[in-house]
């Protein structure tokens, strides 16, 4: 048996603020070009290589020992370095240099998934990140002495939405992101199962719409109240446990 059911959740507007990043290529022990992810830091006076990706490309190392002062004088201290050659994918530039080894860069950027269906992203233009809008790893860390040189002179801009930057590596995209709601009103179609009318008790599976999906369990009609499990939205995976709310269900279909 199908029904319609809207779940009403509460609004929550929120923004994230993107880092630019890169996907460039680098030449591991074997002379082989590897596709490495790096973010672009105007503010640090060095360059950094994660341990994972340094084991990955089989990079030899060099003793060296750094110490690196972060905001609100944290210190970090590196004991190894590595030279490595990186090369872009969507330009002739190649450089080399020399990376400090961390065991971790910084988490995954961005933190959540971003939905980019309303950024009208130009179609002329070559991503140096194509998937600049989904979680993912960070191998490398480009400073200050390369930010500036790898720029070109051509930027876009949109009042309320990231800049774009050409690069030698390709356009990044970098700023503060509209702001979306991680909570919303959401409405389609469910496959009800073990509908008991005399108990009012539905159990609702993969509950599939158009902006996410909700699992919902033990769907109580007689009280209104239907509990959602890993309610995840285009906007990002937001996990909404035991998240009671109110629902309309609108007969037919």
């Amino acid at each position: 048996m199908k029904h319609r059911l809207i779940v009403h959740l509460k609004n929550k507007l929120t923004t994230h603020v993107l880092l630019a990043t890169a996907v460039v290529e680098v030449k591991n022990k074997f002379n082989q070009y590897v596709p490495c992810r790096v973010v672009l830091d105007s503010a640090s006076q060095v360059n950094f290589i994660t341990e994972r990706c340094v084991q990955r490309l089989k990079l030899a190392r060099n003793q060296s020992s750094t110490s690196i002062q972060g905001i609100n004088n944290v210190n970090t201290a590196t004991h190894h370095s590595v030279s490595i050659h990186l090369r872009s994918r969507r330009t002739d530039w190649h450089t080399s240099l020399t990376c400090a080894v961390l065991p971790n860069i910084t988490s995954s950027s961005p933190a959540t998934e971003l939905d980019t269906t309303t950024w009208n992203l130009p179609s002329d233009i070559l991503l140096a990140d194509e998937h600049f809008d989904r979680p993912s790893a960070i191998d490398l860390l480009i400073g200050a002495d390369l930010f500036y040189e790898i720029l070109f002179s051509n930027r876009r801009t949109r009042k309320g939405y990231p800049v774009l930057q050409e690069t030698v590596l390709g356009w990044i995209v970098s700023g503060k992101t509209p702001a979306v709601n991680l909570s919303h009103t959401t409405m389609g179609e469910v496959v009800a199962l073990n509908h008991k009318t005399t108990t009012g008790e539905v159990v609702a599976l993969n509950h599939k719409t158009t902006t996410g999906e909700v699992v919902a369990l033990n769907h109580k009609m007689t009280t209104g109240e239907v509990v959602a499990l890993n309610h995840k939205t285009t906007a990002g995976g937001v996990d909404v446990l035991s998240h009671t709310t109110t629902f309309t269900r609108i007969p037919g279909n």
